[in-house]
């Protein structure tokens, strides 16, 4: 099941960053978290699979020098704990303290995306698509 709600993924970057597979809905943010730093994880592994040198995308999009270990964990600690994935997790977290759960996940009152188009975003969610969003403004 993807996890998706309008409340917490309020502009298309957002949609990327935080949308997450998860077999039940989250209900906060710790939870929520956790299971991004995981599919970061999925995603490097992911991106090695396709040939792709995760590290080289990292310091291209971040415009940081990789200064971690080789394997997926050491990537994936770093990409995580960088300064804009930082700011990132500080905004879901915002949204999550403002979150009302009286609303529909896919309420119009906080984004236009759609269950459909949310399951077509995941689906096209690689760790370049994770970068991009990652690397242009999408608190607006």
């Amino acid at each position: 099941m993807i996890f998706f709600n309008n409340q917490l993924m309020k502009t298309p970057g957002q949609l990327y960053l935080f949308l997450v597979s998860n077999p039940q809905p989250f209900t906060r943010y710790e939870d929520h978290h956790s299971a991004l730093f995981i599919q970061l994880h999925e995603l490097i592994e992911q991106a090695i699979a396709d040939g792709q040198n995760p590290v080289a995308l990292i310091e291209e999009y971040l415009k940081l020098p990789y200064n971690g270990g080789d394997t997926v964990e050491d990537m994936a600690a770093f990409l995580f704990y960088s300064d804009p994935v930082i700011q990132a997790m500080s905004i879901l977290r915002d949204n999550w303290s403002s979150l009302d759960p009286t609303l529909p996940e896919d309420s119009i009152a906080y984004g236009t995306t759609t269950r459909e188009e949310a399951v077509e975003a995941f689906s096209q969610l690689t760790l370049t698509r994770f970068l991009e969003a990652l690397t242009t403004p999408y608190d607006e």
